[in-house]
């Protein structure tokens, strides 16, 4: 799905990009995904179901959703939020972290632009630490999200067209054309980075800690019952071995 940012920047003004990574307490969560347009993009995109216009059911034909179904992805129909913008969502659930790390390298390969992720669920007595890990690198600018497939149809161009010329036509550089939001949900926090195209990769990182607050209290308890109780037992011997009094 993040394949289709190279075309649809293409078509028109701006798109948004957000990749939400939510981590539950009990080690399952979600993965999403979500691409929107504005509507002069939305306008101009291809119009592949021959309807006359480029609309929110072209775009739906871009992200290819049987693809992506049948890999246990769920994808939303395209909805129009109050900037204006129209959204598709990609979501897929995980049961597990090793389960979570298997969906993230979904998005982009283990090369591509969002890469290495760990994602961690420890537990000891007490607590429970949360940890979600990774590296997004938007270094190779939006070439990067090319389609190897238009390059080759195109005079070996990844997007088409040579960045310079995108970039005259809609007079914005790339960076402002295309933004992109990483969010990761961790039990207790959570972070959001927005690199820009063109930025050296960058290491991203959310975790916390939960404290099972009955069981320590228990503990401080008990602990505190015992020390209470070898006090006493010293008390006692001590009055144990003084002398009696005439």
């Amino acid at each position: 799905m993040l394949g289709l940012l190279a075309a649809v920047v293409l078509a028109g003004c701006e798109v948004r990009t957000e990749v939400n990574v939510h981590l539950e307490e009990d080690g399952s969560g979600t993965v999403e995904v979500a691409v929107g347009l504005d509507q002069e993009a939305l306008a101009e995109l291809p119009d592949l179901d021959q309807s006359g216009v480029g609309d929110a059911a072209d775009l739906t034909h871009m992200v290819r959703t049987e693809d992506l179904q049948a890999t246990g992805w769920e994808v939303s129909s395209p909805e129009t939020d109050d900037d204006g913008f129209t959204w598709v969502r990609a979501t897929k659930p995980f049961g597990t972290p090793e389960e979570a790390v298997q969906v993230l390298s979904e998005l982009t390969g283990p090369q591509g632009q969002l890469r290495d992720w760990e994602v961690e669920r420890q537990r000891s007595f007490g607590r429970t630490r949360f940890r979600v890990a990774g590296t997004v690198d938007l270094s190779g600018g939006l070439e990067a999200f090319g389609d190897a497939g238009l390059a080759a149809a195109l005079d070996g161009e990844p997007l088409g067209e040579d960045v310079s010329v995108i970039e005259q036509r809609f007079g914005q550089p790339l960076s402002e054309l295309m933004t992109l939001d990483v969010t990761v949900i961790v039990p207790g926090a959570s972070r959001t980075w927005s690199p820009a195209l063109g930025e050296e990769a960058t290491p991203i990182a959310a975790e916390s800690t939960e404290y099972d607050w009955p069981v320590l209290l228990l503990v401080a308890l008990a602990a505190a019952c015992f020390v209470g109780l070898v006090a006493l037992l010293v008390v006692r011997a001590v009055r144990g071995r003084r002398p009696a009094q005439e």
